[in-house]
């Protein structure tokens, strides 16, 4: 006579069975093989094979010979990309401008099919992989479907998000590195500030740590956002101060830095922005690069494979920023 099953195996099997009866796995991809099943719930490889063969037989899962266990169904196909951007994306010459054209050249360029739903969409259609910028409900609403999506110019949140959602960005302590770097080498005793992002946004936290960690005495003002417009009340406290050397979170806020020293009269402090924004060139800004062609050829490679159905977890992609050499790391009266 069989003996019982025990609560351990029972909870074991109820747990995977839970596993894919809420969409953890989706169809078509490849599941636990028994070892993993094993080591995940603490049983024998024996009864782990045995669970395996209960859920094939029930109907939870499929076995491809020599390939492992799936879940049944095909494998679902997307036609294209839809570009999921905020509506600043939409104004000429800015930043999410910028974004848009090059990720949309690129995509042209490998004879990938995209659209553009209307700004404000969170929800496309399972025929379209999501590729998102500054759209955190739409990236909520992915994450809650495990649907598959490409993050640009960030990182999706600790969690279930992470293994469904691609994110390419960039090493933002190492850009703030490199602007404290450039700032330091006009001399050691320079009064230097940072002029920070939004509070709580880790791009902006990680900028001002990695300049902090070789300027450890600067001072660092919050302005509570990436916009110049908004950042002005700030940037004209910053210009009070004169200090010599100032490192912007990015170049909107060297804009709103430069803005107000002009307004007040004030000598404009040695500026180092961060993004390579259209508006750094225009004020001849020394600033930390995005590597947008790189980025734009990962994008596209990203997108292909998940379109050609890859169902493998989601990845993380890290680009070094590089700086671009231009005259306001110069104070004025060095130029």
């Amino acid at each position: 006579m069989a003996r019982p099953r025990s609560p351990k195996v029972q909870e074991a099997k109820e747990r995977m069975i839970a596993r894919l009866r809420e969409g953890f796995h989706r169809p078509g991809q490849r599941f636990l093989s028994n070892r993993a099943v094993a080591e995940a719930f603490g049983v024998s490889y024996q009864t782990a094979h045995r669970l395996m063969g209960e859920l094939q037989a029930e109907g939870w899962l499929a076995r491809a010979p020599g390939s492992g266990s799936f879940v049944p169904g095909p494998a679902p196909r997307m036609r294209g990309v839809a570009l999921v951007l905020h509506e600043r994306a939409r104004r000429r010459g800015s930043f999410g401008a910028q974004l848009r054209d090059v990720v949309r050249e690129a995509l042209e360029e490998a004879g990938v099919e995209w659209t553009e739903p209307v700004p404000g969409t969170v929800a496309v259609g399972t025929e379209w992989l999501p590729v998102l910028w500054e759209q955190p409900e739409a990236l909520a609403a992915v994450a809650r479907e495990r649907r598959f999506a490409i993050l640009v110019n960030d990182r999706p949140p600790p969690g279930l998000a992470a293994t469904v959602v691609d994110g390419l960005a960039v090493d933002d302590y190492s850009g703030g590195a490199a602007a404290a770097e450039i700032l330091r080498a006009r001399g050691a005793r320079l009064r230097l500030a940072v002029l920070a992002g939004p509070a709580g946004d880790p791009r902006s936290e990680a900028r001002v740590q990695g300049f902090c960690a070789h300027a450890p005495k600067c001072d660092v003002i919050p302005a509570g956002t990436w916009y110049a417009e908004e950042a002005g009340p700030v940037a004209r406290r910053l210009a009070r101060r004169e200090y010599e050397a100032v490192f912007c979170c990015n170049d909107r806020l060297a804009a709103a830095v430069v803005a107000a020293a002009d307004e007040l009269g004030c000598r404009r402090p040695a500026l180092v922005g961060f993004d390579d924004a259209p508006v750094a060139e225009e004020l001849d800004l020394t600033t930390i690069a995005i590597p947008w062609e790189r980025l734009a050829g990962e994008l596209v490679e990203l997108a292909r494979r998940r379109l050609a159905g890859d169902l493998m977890s989601a990845s993380q992609r890290i680009f070094s920023p590089h700086p671009v050499m231009r005259r306001s790391h110069l104070a004025v009266g060095d130029v």
